[in-house]
């Protein structure tokens, strides 16, 4: 038991000391753009290593060694330690919002690479998520149906014949009201889902809205979990992951945003947390990530029925999603300047 107890608290010191590492380098990333007076992020669809996540293919221990962050070292407390404990949890007012225990516990689960079906690690994700509230509704505007911003949700509900009591996922839940995919089902056909937004400030606002469904505010990992960097544009609600946010997105974002650190699951994680293994209508909008969540979602243990998929005209994307769905025994009825849409060939 005493064994245990030391193992758990040399893994929470290494958490925390990788953590300090990312925040202490991004840090002097964006005050070296601060010394420039302009803010550039670059993002290329193609790169395939992730500078930007806390990652364990890097070699935990000669990074740690490296920036002379040794578990020795940490184990006694400086002013230093404190100071940069401290630029991590409080680096913005986002950060603010989300348990620091949250974001070492992910830590220890990334460092041991943990299987995505880790009993341990679905116990912990599902006590990150949300419940269906079972109060009643509280929309902005109670008198409209669709909410989709191009009218997704009206085709998705005849590509799927008016189906009712179904189950969505909305991975970019945004507010859980505007722009929602999802909410024209729950309204109309009586389907319930899980909502997935990073952004905690907007997480908090899909929960105020009562909506019957589960929500977590998390990020999509591809398969084990992960602490990655996330952007927000300081005045508006623009936001995304910085290793796969499209150029065209972070344009959008602008010279002023907010970093947060958010913890990323794989999809099968949170599913297998909530004991779901139909998925009627999938709404994949992650703002550049879409094809490394669909490319690692498991499709012969967890039955996809349908999709909408952003790709935002970058054709290459696009079309290697439609072949990778065509290949996977779905068909694509449907592509436009925006999204991409999917069903299951036997439907």
């Amino acid at each position: 038991m005493q064994q245990n107890s030391i193992y758990k608290i040399i893994l929470i010191i290494i958490s925390i000391a990788l953590i300090i590492v990312l925040v202490h380098k991004s840090n002097n990333q964006i005050q070296q753009q601060s010394d420039s007076e302009k803010v550039t992020i670059k993002v290329s669809n193609k790169q395939k290593s992730n500078p930007e996540e806390i990652t364990p293919k890097v070699g935990i221990k000669q990074k740690l060694e490296s920036e002379r962050l040794t578990t020795k070292a940490w184990i006694k407390e400086s002013d230093e330690k404190k100071k940069l404990f401290s630029e991590i949890f409080n680096s913005s007012s986002e950060q603010n919002l989300i348990d620091p225990q949250t974001i070492l516990q992910t830590a220890s689960f990334m460092i041991q690479e943990t299987d995505e079906f880790d009993p341990k690690l679905i116990n912990f994700v599902r006590s990150l998520i949300h419940k269906p509230s079972g109060k009643q509704l509280n929309l902005d505007n109670k008198n409209k149906k669709d909410f989709s911003q191009i009218g997704q949700s009206h085709y998705m509900d005849s590509l799927l014949g008016k189906i009712t009591n179904g189950f969505f996922v909305e991975a970019g839940g945004y507010t859980g009201e505007g722009f929602s995919n999802t909410l024209f089902f729950e309204l109309e056909r009586q389907w319930t889902g899980i909502l997935i937004e990073p952004v905690p400030s907007l997480h908090s606002i899909i929960v105020s809205k009562n909506r019957n469904i589960y929500s977590i505010n998390a990020c999509i990992a591809k398969k084990h979990p992960i602490v990655s960097k996330f952007i927000r544009a300081s005045d508006s609600a623009l936001s995304g992951r910085l290793s796969e946010m499209s150029q065209g997105h972070s344009n959008r974002v602008g010279r002023q945003f907010d970093i947060i650190y958010v913890p990323c699951f794989s999809l099968n994680t949170i599913l297998k947390a909530i004991d779901v293994n139909k998925v009627d209508y999938f709404s994949l909008d992650v703002e550049g990530g879409e094809w490394d969540v669909l490319s690692s979602l498991d499709l012969k243990n967890i039955d996809f029925r349908s999709f909408s998929i952003e790709h935002n005209g970058e054709t290459q994307r696009r079309d290697q999603m439609r072949d990778y769905l065509i290949n996977n025994n779905y068909k694509v009825p449907k592509m436009d300047g925006q999204d991409l849409y999917s069903i299951k060939n036997n439907l």
